[in-house]
């Protein structure tokens, strides 16, 4: 064999490793983020609407088990909180918007705490100390009340998207 020869089946042999680690890389999953990584909202088109980012703890180490981010907006005074997205500690998400309808929860500041309800009524977070004119992204204290996550303690804060 010739020098070119030789150069030219180097070059077919790496060309073919290359091309089947692309196909058997092609069916397997990219690795689980960290919690952190899914419990962070998920950047968006940039807005001046405020935003709510909600998480919620497990009993158990105080590790977080579900979070929920909101898009807020307001209509005829009142503030509507639209979900943008939903984090579960075991690294699933849920993003709305883009072709998904994004579910409006029902929001109720007549009494303490403030409550923010789900479409389907299952899922209530309680808002104490909740400020809707301040967006410094300060946490406070929540609650979550659910027959899926039963009674978690958490926090959440308000910030401009």
């Amino acid at each position: 064999m010739t020098k070119g020869s030789l150069g030219l089946a180097g070059l077919a042999v790496v060309g073919s490793v290359v091309l089947a680690l692309f196909v058997l890389g092609e069916g397997r999953e990219p690795p689980a983020p960290s919690v952190a990584e899914v419990l962070r909202p998920a950047p968006g088109p940039s807005r001046k609407s405020p935003t709510l980012y909600c998480e919620f703890y497990n009993f158990v180490g105080r590790s977080p088990k579900v979070g929920f981010a909101f898009a807020i907006s307001d209509q005829d005074e009142r503030p509507v909180f639209a979900q943008v997205s939903q984090f579960e500690m075991d690294g699933s998400r849920a993003d709305f918007g883009e072709g998904v309808p994004r579910p409006i929860w029902a929001f109720d500041d007549a009494q303490v705490p403030a409550t923010l309800t789900s479409p389907d009524g299952a899922i209530v977070i309680n808002l104490y100390a909740y400020d809707r004119t301040k967006s410094d992204g300060a946490w406070f204290e929540a609650g979550l009340r659910s027959v899926q996550y039963l009674n978690l303690d958490g926090k959440c804060r308000q910030g401009a998207a």
